[in-house]
């Protein structure tokens, strides 16, 4: 029998949760007019509070709501609504969540000090559930040991969630695990988070010519394939439905169509992921005209003689199987590491003889980065903006994540950002077989090595130099740069066209297949 007049009216754990209920009607407040459907959901938040208060004659069971309220908080804060998210859709005026990227918040307004208040106030709330929670646990006379227990163990384990996801979001620059912690797995924003070395544009930008129309539709529909059928479906709302956000179509020198989805724009910056690799592929070719490197065959000791001591097998690696991706190296993806360099000299292995086999493998264009690096005597990222970002005319700067501050080494698997017409240019180089306005950018030969179907020094007809083929096709010829998340950069020199999709995710199995057809419409 629970004995109420033994206890406190209105005690201390009360006045807290008041001041939790206001914190957490802020919250709400602030959750509708950012507008990006963050954090618990406004109608199932809400009623919850009252009911903490009319539990008077069951205790126990408002201090189990308090708890669970306190771990949903904490969940929401790390995982679902972060502080970064929370700040940045006041601070730049639209959502920075995946979910709902680009879109605005309902007071139409970008404002750092807004920002500061949403995760002041989404702070205090979980800060003040923790109070409340220790508060109400002690004002129960009537509350059994192992109640109390249960509460005691509860606070202490989301405290110390709390401080172990402190401490990763303060480590992220310096810890693989912060990164998996707080990062979570990779999305389009990942460019956002990563420290970056700036590529500069350089003056008079290059701009094709637009043909009249080019914000209409080129091909109303375009072939899905579903299952065993194929459906012609409407290709804005097919772009749109897939999470496409940037679409250009560029025949010869004219952009015959260009559309943003998705709550990006023209001069937004999209992260390139894989699409990266055929750049790192056209720097190897433009250092070995330059005379930095002396062949393709060369091994990759000759550059990185450290490999060579801690394995002799290392000196039959090539810099061609490095870019063929048949370098019998066994699998390494160190995507949060936050030393590139460390990683790739200290922990990549000789599982098999190079040559053999194709296997994908995001070790190879790091180790071909530090030959870069090495070979030329600056960053890669430097060594682009000289030979390829300035030449053609970028009409922005491009950055490229590194991985770490410290470190200050680029990405050489992924981490290359541009606007996408940008993205484009570089589909239009190698279309016009390395040549732009007048000038060899890229030895022609090493265009035609990188992007052919050809199994005589490697074993893959489907991949070169980081290009993809389509070998056996209606376009066997055609080739394209492939990005995680659905980033496509597709090359159609039968049909003189480069086609861009980049987007959120992929969302569909057979882009290659779609914009194959897409090029013989346009």
């Amino acid at each position: 029998m629970w004995i109420e007049d033994q206890e406190p009216r209105f005690g201390r754990g009360e006045v807290v949760l008041v001041v939790v209920i206001g914190l957490a009607v802020l919250h709400h407040v602030d959750q509708l007019l950012r507008a990006d459907g963050g954090g618990w959901a406004f109608g199932a938040g809400l009623l919850v509070y009252p009911a903490l208060l009319l539990f008077g004659t069951r205790p126990w069971i408002r201090v189990a709501l308090v708890a669970l309220s306190l771990a949903i908080f904490q969940s929401a804060t790390m995982f679902v609504d972060t502080p970064v998210e929370q700040y940045g859709t006041w601070a730049r005026g639209a959502s920075s969540a995946l979910h709902a990227i680009g879109k605005p918040n309902l007071l139409g307004i970008a404002s750092p000090a807004l920002g500061v208040l949403s995760v002041t106030v989404s702070l205090l709330l979980t800060a003040a559930t923790a109070l409340a929670l220790v508060l109400l646990t002690a004002e129960v006379r009537t509350l059994r040991r192992t109640g109390r227990t249960a509460a005691a163990a509860t606070l202490v384990l989301i405290l110390l969630t709390g401080a172990g996801y402190g401490w990763a979001a303060s480590s992220t620059d310096t810890s693989t695990l912060a990164r998996m912690v707080v990062w979570q797995g990779s999305d389009v924003l990942d460019h956002q988070r990563f420290p970056a070395r700036t590529v500069d544009s350089r003056p008079p930008a290059f701009r094709f010519a637009r043909a009249p129309g080019a914000d209409r539709i080129p091909a109303q529909t375009v072939p899905v394939r579903d299952g065993g059928s194929v459906t012609e479906r409407d290709l804005e709302t097919f772009l749109r439905s897939t999470g496409t956000t940037a679409f250009i179509a560029i025949k010869g020198d004219t952009i015959r169509y260009e559309a943003y989805f998705n709550g990006y724009r023209h001069d937004s910056t999209f992260a390139s992921f894989s699409v990266a690799k055929p750049f790192v592929s056209a720097l190897v070719g433009i250092a070995l005209a330059d005379g930095h490197l002396g062949s393709v065959d060369d091994p990759v000791t000759k550059y990185l003689p450290e490999l060579a001591v801690r394995d002799a097998r290392f000196g039959r690696v090539t810099l061609r199987h490095l870019l063929t991706m048949a370098s019998g190296l066994a699998d390494l993806d160190p995507y949060y590491d936050p030393d590139l360099r460390a990683v790739a000299l200290r922990d990549t292995e000789v599982v098999e003889a190079p040559g053999r086999r194709f296997h994908y493998n995001n070790i190879n264009p790091v180790l071909l980065g530090l030959v870069l690096e090495r070979a030329t005597g600056r960053p890669v990222s430097a060594y682009l903006e000289q030979k390829l970002w300035g030449p053609l005319g970028m009409e922005a700067d491009g950055s490229w994540s590194t991985d770490s501050e410290r470190s200050r080494f680029e990405q050489m698997q992924t981490g290359l950002n541009a606007r996408a017409v940008d993205f484009a240019k570089f589909g239009a180089l190698y279309l016009n077989e390395g040549s732009w306005q007048g000038r060899q950018l890229i030895p022609r030969e090493w265009v035609t090595a990188s992007t052919r179907v050809d199994t005589t020094t490697d074993p893959a007809p489907h991949f070169q130099y980081n290009w993809w083929m389509r070998p056996g096709s209606g376009a066997p010829n055609d080739y394209w740069a492939q990005g995680n998340h659905g980033q496509f950069v597709y090359v159609s020199p039968g049909q003189d066209v480069v086609l861009l999709r980049l987007g959120i995710e992929y969302e569909y199995e057979r882009w290659p297949e779609l914009l194959a057809e897409l090029a013989r419409r346009l």
